[in-house]
């Protein structure tokens, strides 16, 4: 939130006279926004000396357009505004770049060459799960570096600080570098509505037909880091038990260590979803712009001013236009699927997944497996990691969402509530494992425990109704 003198800034919008608004339009390319772990969004700029505010000001430069301006609340924490903007920006390049690198190191242990493994019952091939994981968090820590024409308006480096004259006209031309952007990008949490400038944004970006505006949640965006870490470490105590457990014991030491926990945390993260969803949308229907807080008092008729500008006069017209079109489009492109998250999120959630399924495939090359029971393996690990398992934490949270509701969210009956839903989502998982995977391994070998080659294929296709009733499921 801009903040400056306490005497009254002249018009919004307008620029001092002989003054060019390109001279203060200025953006910060991502790398430098996400460099050092994201220094300039964890910078409080009233808090530096002079020269520091001038060194924060050198990462930005002048542009054209930006490709999309930042609203936020700036007393927010900075961590949380990184965290949502790396996965929001560079989440979709990190999860491709981890299934790339895990499926070539399988790729080349499958035809070239077997690296070490380890294991005493089962020899486990770990390489895929840290190759894959670690690239992707690389991707998310320096994948800025090829962002450099990537440019955003983020107001603390785009906005002069040292210089009181650069500050105002930087300031009094928010509403073009608005314009100038394609979109609107609002990193809320539960003060943003409450404070003017926030809501001013939102206002110049409405008043601007056609141009995006995406609200992302911090707070659903910091839990997803969370539970994805939890998956890193579930995937590798996977790994770990498959080494050293004896295969008939597997399948149940592997669901109680990892899927069911997993189903029990989503199933009271459908439960927080819910809540911060029901507190947006009260947000959206009690919001009264006059009622907004605003950090130098004397901004608040300019601000005002600027809105009745752009609706018809009227403060109260900008009120329902918040209440009705803005609210609609928000909850629509938060809700609007059938999943309390959507799908990208829920793939982002189970990074690990494929390159966990990329090193049992590596671990199964000691056995020189057919084809046929391959391709099984195969199919099953991508129609669980990109169908199956979203569609199962998708049933997860809505169940725990349902189950929990009216419950206080740590209460004695919630937790018996998640438990149940983890239990039950549990046996879904295992039903649908029958019949892709285990009835159709099962069916390529004989009694006699030899493979039959006709049996083999035709257990592939056993698989194949469920796979497709799978990848149904996850697009509905």
């Amino acid at each position: 939130e801009p903040s400056g003198p306490s005497t009254p800034r002249a018009p919004l919008d307008v620029a001092p006279a002989g003054e060019v608004v390109f001279e203060v339009r200025r953006g910060v390319p991502l790398s430098k926004l996400f460099a050092r772990l994201g220094r300039v969004i964890r910078t409080k700029a009233d808090t530096l000396t002079v020269a520091e505010q001038t060194d924060l000001f050198s990462v930005s430069h002048k542009v054209d357009e930006f490709d999309f301006f930042i609203s936020h609340v700036c007393s927010t924490p900075g961590s949380k505004k990184y965290l949502t903007l790396v996965m929001d920006r560079l989440g979709p390049a990190a999860y491709v770049s981890s299934i790339s690198v895990s499926l070539g190191l399988h790729a080349f242990q499958a035809s070239c060459q077997e690296l070490p493994q380890f294991g005493t019952d089962l020899t486990v091939s770990f390489w895929e799960l840290l190759g894959g994981v670690t690239v992707a968090w690389v991707v998310c820590a320096f994948g800025h570096v090829c962002c450099r024409r990537t440019c955003c308006f983020f107001d603390c480096a785009s906005i002069c600080q040292h210089d009181a004259s650069l500050k105002n006209a930087g300031i009094r031309s928010i509403p073009s570098f608005l314009r100038a952007s394609r979109e609107l990008v609002v990193l809320w949490d539960e003060r943003y509505f409450t404070r003017l400038w926030c809501v001013y944004e939102i206002a110049v970006a409405q008043s601007v037909g056609g141009m995006p505006i995406r609200i992302l949640p911090m707070c659903v965006y910091t839990s997803m880091a969370a539970w994805q870490m939890y998956w890193c470490a579930a995937a590798l105590s996977q790994l770990v038990v498959l080494a050293e457990v004896p295969p008939e014991l597997f399948p149940v030491v592997g669901s109680l260590s990892m899927m069911m926990p997993t189903f029990i945390v989503q199933a009271y993260a459908g439960r927080r979803c819910a809540d911060m969803y029901a507190k947006l949308q009260e947000q959206f229907e009690q919001f009264e712009v006059r009622s907004a807080d605003i950090s130098v008092e004397s901004d608040r008729s300019v601000i005002f001013s600027g809105i009745e500008k752009r609706f018809g006069g009227s403060l109260e017209q900008f009120n329902l236009n918040v209440r009705t079109s803005l609210k609609a489009a928000a909850m629509r492109s938060l809700t609007g699927q059938k999943a309390m998250i959507p799908y990208r999120g829920m793939l982002w959630l189970s990074l690990p997944a494929m390159p966990l399924f990329c090193a049992a495939w590596s671990s199964y090359v000691q056995f020189k497996l057919p084809w046929s029971v391959l391709m099984i393996h195969y199919l099953y690990g991508l129609i669980f990691t990109f169908c199956g398992f979203p569609v199962l934490s998708a049933a997860a949270m809505e169940l725990g969402r349902r189950a929990a509701a009216g419950a206080r969210p740590g209460g004695a009956r919630a937790v018996l509530a998640y438990l149940s839903v983890g239990i039950l989502v549990l046996a879904l998982f295992h039903a649908w494992r029958f019949f892709a995977a285990d009835l159709p391994l099962s069916m390529s070998h004989n009694r006699k425990g030899r493979q039959s080659g006709m049996e083999r294929w035709l257990s592939l296709f056993v698989a194949l109704p469920m796979y497709g009733l799978s990848l149904a499921a996850a697009v509905w």
